[in-house]
């Protein structure tokens, strides 16, 4: 008899494990939904991709480098189920970002050899689009990856000013995009910490005869983004 109760106490665990499970799994229909909206905040690292011309071609000029500040975006999520595991998402926002540009050359004036640096700030009004891959859920998580590409229009953009002091960039500017990040599904909210990156299509140099653009072909974007998304 204490064998038999014991056989049964291990066939029902399972069950038992399962009920358990279930009643921890947060918000069981909310990929069923066909259109959610929500919102994300984060930290953005943007640098440049340059391709330079042979520098010992380049009167005066022997180097250039880039470095990357700490900025920050805020997005609107609006987010498409297209299938069990695919979404559409379009995540209009805002993004500021710094960057400085060093140029290791002779001075213009002096023809001493110095290190000229160039701040450049940009504001961009952006506009990704991405599709969502999403695994199957876990209880109340699931893992996804995602890509895309992104308009932006930068509204800090110098490019018609008339100054031999800043480095301009173009105002327009389209890059393509790829992340992944894990859902985490709440009672009354899901939350997706993500990482993605992004790499410019677009050549952003303004060719405006200053020294600085006679080292460079073309520059564009690249970026590193950590996002917490509130759906």
């Amino acid at each position: 008899m204490k064998n038999l109760k014991l056989l049964l106490l291990f066939l029902a665990l399972p069950s038992a494990l399962s009920a358990q499970f279930a009643r921890l799994r947060n918000q069981p229909l909310y990929d069923k939904n066909e259109l959610h909206f929500g919102f994300h905040i984060g930290l953005n690292w943007y640098n440049f991709t340059m391709d330079t011309k042979n520098l010992t071609e380049v009167d005066g000029i022997y180097g250039v480098t880039s470095e990357a500040l700490p900025g920050y975006n805020i997005n609107i999520i609006s987010n498409l189920r297209l299938s069990e595991h695919f979404d559409l998402r379009f995540t209009p926002g805002f993004a500021a970002t710094v960057r400085n540009l060093h140029f290791d050359m002779n001075d213009p004036f002096t023809n001493e050899r110095k290190t000229i640096s160039r701040q450049i700030e940009s504001s961009y009004v952006q506009f990704p689009l991405h599709l969502k891959f999403k695994s199957v859920r876990i209880d109340n998580y699931r893992l996804y990856l995602m890509g895309g590409v992104r308009y932006a229009n930068d509204l800090a953009s110098k490019a018609k000013v008339v100054d031999d002091n800043l480095f301009k960039l173009q105002r327009h500017t389209a890059d393509y995009e790829i992340g992944f990040g894990t859902d985490f599904y709440f009672e009354y909210f899901k939350f997706s910490p993500q990482i993605r990156a992004s790499w410019g299509l677009t050549n952003l140099l303004v060719q405006d005869g200053t020294p600085q653009v006679s080292a460079l072909d073309g520059i564009r974007n690249r970026a590193v983004l950590i996002n917490f998304t509130f759906e």
